[in-house]
């Protein structure tokens, strides 16, 4: 699904299968609209699914913990919450990694209905062709659907498919680069949630390292429109009145 403006990890190590693994489908009626969804409600709790990543919404590690602004550019309105693991992305169950969500807490605005999460790399910079051919990063998003105004029932659901991908060196840049970017648009959404794992081979073994995860949202603010199909386009960022004077509000990581 396209969105109408593209979007310009404690100490231990833990060894790191990517071998896909198929879970039986799970019911996630009851599990908590919030940013930590299985700690505010009894349900059922994620069990291993692909790519060593969870059947379900983790409890976030790090979230928006106070209202994130909202910016103006030319033609939309957004809100971004950004953060970056502290240590290795190892999960405290038996699934997933480092988890982060923008919610409720944050005033995640339920109007902006397109959406991106993105998962990256959030260690070193990995200094050599050889070394970016071992790191590998996997990541899901999920989104709690709202399906009334009041947002009072709905469920959560992936955005999009979970996946994986492995190091891009540029030759050019001398660099090594692992993003994956999930998309939606048209659903309201009171929660996100971006699940990320990041390893590495290191001596032989692979070993999780940290893990980046960046959730942006957007609305058109009715100012821009092509002629051919009515879609704003995004331009330079200015804030809107009573919002703080910078391009993209960034919240600090706030750790739980």
């Amino acid at each position: 699904m396209s969105i109408r403006c593209p979007f310009a990890v404690v100490l231990v190590t833990a060894l790191f299968a990517f071998a896909p693994v198929q879970a039986a489908p799970t019911d996630l009626s009851a599990v908590a609209s919030s940013e930590r969804p299985q700690a505010t409600q009894a349900g059922p709790a994620p069990t291993l699914s692909t790519f060593g990543l969870c059947t379900g919404p983790q409890n976030a590690l790090d979230f928006a913990a106070s209202p994130v602004p909202v910016t103006e550019d030319r033609c939309y309105y957004r809100q971004r919450f950004s953060a970056t693991s502290v240590a290795p992305s190892n999960a405290p169950g038996s699934c997933g990694g480092y988890s982060v969500a923008f919610g409720p807490m944050g005033d995640l605005r339920r109007d902006m209905k397109t959406v991106r999460l993105t998962a990256e790399w959030g260690d070193a910079p990995i200094a050599s062709a050889n070394a970016c051919a071992t790191a590998k990063l996997a990541a899901v998003a999920w989104g709690y659907r709202c399906d009334n105004d009041a947002c009072n029932q709905g469920n959560w659901e992936k955005i999009e498919l979970q996946r994986q991908t492995q190091g891009s060196w540029s030759s050019a840049s001398q660099s090594c680069t692992l993003r994956i970017a999930f998309a939606g648009a048209d659903n309201r959404y009171k929660t996100l949630n971006l699940d990320i794992i990041t390893s590495q081979m290191v001596n032989g073994s692979r070993v999780r390292k940290r893990a980046k995860g960046t959730i942006e949202v957007e609305r058109g603010n009715g100012q821009c429109y092509s002629s051919s199909a009515g879609t704003a386009t995004g331009m330079n960022a200015t804030t809107r009145p009573g919002t703080v004077a910078t391009p993209s509000a960034t919240a600090s990581a706030v750790r739980p």
